[in-house]
């Protein structure tokens, strides 16, 4: 289906998750709004869009605040049915002044789904975590990761980051280690709540199989929304820095490691990292 209109515009009025959640819900926007020659604008993405090269357009007004406001959603924070029935932008929908296309379940056809709503409105709202294109982000990939790219600003002097680089520069190969604690004890029933062995584990077999390759310079760095149990040492280093240096420092890495998490999708996508998941404590 082929988008034949250039004033047609996509706009984001709801974000999802944190900021690793957020940037990836962009990052499919952003790409099916370029191949379709869509306008795009995210202005949830506002307090975001200061640390990277050139995000998406996501300047904001009083309409698209005023959008993003869900009546009493404070008050029944727990009730999903009622901070729908009393979203503003679903109510107008409703009425068919504005078109609202939620993703809040993964589908095969969800591209389909967004071009479909611009075939009769030049505006179309959207919203939800599930929205997926994975093979526009492989093909316009070397251009998200030019605009996605962190302001120098935000890591020039930075003494962690500094000697990161400082390693990469001297042939090391960097292994990034995101222990993933906090909300994992419950989501999905702790599936994914790996004590330190497991992850010394992993470690330990990656350390391994690049010795075989002759890569005996190594460097893990440990990253985690806690504070951990493991001591520096000339070949562990543990950051204790923000999470936008942190995505940084884990793109300048030859390996990751981890659980499923968007912390580490985004990182391995900017950096073009190898990703080793850890999905049950005898992965190996």
């Amino acid at each position: 289906m082929e988008i034949l209109s250039k004033n047609k515009k996509l706009i984001v009025i709801k974000p999802n998750g944190n900021s690793s959640n957020r940037l990836v819900q962009n990052l499919h926007f952003e790409v099916f709004c370029l191949e379709h020659n869509i306008q795009f604008q995210n202005p949830t993405f506002a307090d975001m869009a200061k640390f990277y090269t050139s995000p998406c357009n996501s300047q904001t007004n009083r309409f698209l605040r005023f959008l993003q406001i869900d009546l009493l959603g404070k008050i029944f924070r727990h009730s999903k049915l009622v901070k729908r029935i009393f979203s503003i932008v679903w109510i107008i929908s409703r009425f068919g002044f504005l078109k609202l296309v939620r993703f809040d379940r993964v589908t095969a056809d969800c591209e389909q789904t967004l071009l479909k709503a611009f075939e009769k409105n030049d505006v179309v709202y959207s919203a939800g975590w599930a929205f997926r294109v994975p093979e526009l982000v492989e093909k316009y990939g070397t251009e998200m990761r030019m605009k996605y790219a962190l302001k120098p600003y935000f890591y020039n002097k930075n003494e962690f980051a500094d000697k990161i680089n400082h390693y990469k520069s001297n042939g090391y190969t960097l292994t990034g280690v995101h222990i993933r604690r906090g909300d994992y004890k419950t989501w999905k029933n702790g599936m994914y709540y790996f004590d330190d062995d497991v992850y010394k584990k992993q470690m330990d077999n990656l350390s391994r199989k690049l010795q075989t390759e002759g890569k005996e310079k190594q460097i893990f760095i440990l990253f985690s929304n806690e504070p951990l149990q493991f001591e520096q040492s000339s070949n562990l280093l543990i950051s204790s820095e923000k999470w936008f240096i942190d995505h940084h420092i884990m793109a300048q890495c030859d390996y990751l490691i981890g659980p499923p998490s968007t912390f580490t999708l985004w990182a391995s996508f900017v950096g073009q990292s190898e990703l080793i998941r850890i999905y049950n404590d005898t992965t190996v």
